[in-house]
């Protein structure tokens, strides 16, 4: 049974303040669950039901597993002793607990990915502010009622249905049935708020303004994306949510698409700001590689491929050449490195050994086998990812070999295996 949240929350952006009741869904099978919890958050209460029936559990802090370093917050462990005689229920962990959102200590060199401000609020797993489980492979479904200030506007990576207004306040909900791995919030005074549902853009009217030169371009570049991927894994529309942070960068949740601080609008930064809108877009399909493993480099290597490659089609002017070339400059500055398969996320490394080596990695594939026949082959993993519950590296290697052969599948397993400065020879 999959994993499922129903949260109750009060956010008052004027004093900073969060305030969150509600349950989780979890398999009847474990004992002991591990969360992540915002460090400014305090328990008010813990239980557990199974069926019709209450059971005590223990709540601590422990540090048996290590926090990876994108989750801001502390590990907790809720335990039970109870057997349950039906192992076809589910275990309901029910909670409490109230605080404000703490930035990362000093120390950690973090971006701030999570605040409640009373200009913007922005939620999301970085900044741990519902109980997150330690393994972000544990997909969810979740419903969502925020009650908050009557002239806030909000959104989330779920399906709106429905807003209650009185004179001071106003509760939204949504509902995502679909499997994701995260519950993403943010919200805006609805006099600032850029409100066109028509466009692709959500945030500020200042932010957005600037960011409308984008629009034509990047919904014509996501009908191109799913000519050759096929449909998105989500059926909810797309839309850039622009945040006052200016670092941290964008992440992808479901269709939503989290931007700190916009995209650069200098005509020479056109082509590239362009790529890494779409590469966000990707992520509608490559989104089910865990990132405490290494099968996330498949995740963001096809992201940057399909996104370099569609970008070259549509702007027709050799960008694939020009940006292979400069990834391949980047691969070498970023100096020795170790292999795509010793690393996870977390690890500085990662992202030049994920995005620059696992492009390069796919590109050369492409050269090797032709790229009509390489593209074919990726659109039908593509479909393979909307369709799986999580993706891994080896389902990807075992896809190129059915639909390329061995001699593909036997030269990305070098790739995977090399360490060291630029490419493998």
């Amino acid at each position: 049974m999959p994993t499922h949240y129903d949260l109750n929350c009060e956010i008052v952006p004027q004093k900073g303040k969060l305030s969150v009741n509600g349950e989780v869904h979890v398999p009847i099978s474990k004992a002991k669950f591990l969360f992540v919890l915002n460090r400014g958050l305090r328990w008010k209460g813990v239980s557990q039901r199974i069926g019709e029936e209450s059971h005590p559990v223990s709540l601590h802090r422990t540090d048996e597993l290590e926090v990876p370093r994108f989750y801001n917050g502390d590990l907790w462990a809720v335990e039970t002793k109870t057997e349950p005689e039906n192992n076809k229920l589910q275990r309901v962990i029910q909670f409490e607990y109230t605080g404000q959102i703490h930035p990362p200590r000093k120390d950690s060199e973090l971006p701030q990915m999570g605040y409640i401000k009373n200009n913007f609020v922005e939620l999301s797993c970085y900044s741990a502010w519902y109980p997150v489980p330690l393994s972000m492979e544990t997909y969810m479904s979740y419903n969502v009622s925020l009650n908050g200030p009557a002239d806030w506007t909000w959104d989330a990576n779920g399906v709106h249905i429905g807003t209650e207004t009185s004179d001071k306040t106003s509760i939204w909900k949504w509902k995502q049935d679909r499997k994701v791995n995260d519950l993403t919030l943010v919200g805006l005074p609805h006099r600032n708020a850029h409100i066109d549902p028509s466009s692709v853009f959500w945030g500020t009217k200042e932010m957005v303004g600037s960011q409308r030169v984008f629009e034509d371009h990047i919904s014509k570049l996501r009908v191109m994306l799913e000519d050759w991927l096929g449909p998105r894994v989500t059926k909810a529309p797309l839309r850039f949510v622009l945040t006052p942070r200016q670092k941290g960068g964008a992440y992808s949740r479901a269709g939503m698409v989290v931007v700190g601080g916009g995209y650069p609008t200098e005509f020479s930064l056109r082509h590239q700001v362009l790529q890494a809108m779409s590469h966000e877009v990707c992520h509608d399909w490559f989104c089910k590689a865990s990132p405490m493993t290494y099968d996330n480099w498949v995740d963001e290597a096809l992201a940057e491929f399909c996104s370099i490659h569609v970008v070259n089609d549509y702007v027709n002017e050799d960008f694939l050449t020009s940006q292979a070339s400069k990834i391949r400059d980047r691969l070498e500055k970023a100096g020795e490195l170790p292999s795509i398969r010793s690393l996870v996320r977390e690890k500085d490394e990662s992202y030049a050994a994920f995005y620059y080596r696992g492009f390069l990695l796919l590109n050369e594939t492409s050269e090797t086998v032709g790229a009509s026949k390489f593209r074919e082959a990726i659109g039908e993993f593509a479909m393979i990812c909307t369709q799986s519950e999580t993706i891994t590296s080896d389902m990807f290697l075992d896809h190129i070999q059915k639909k390329l052969g061995k001699k593909p599948r036997t030269r990305m397993e070098e790739w995977l295996e090399y360490s060291g400065k630029g490419v493998p020879k």
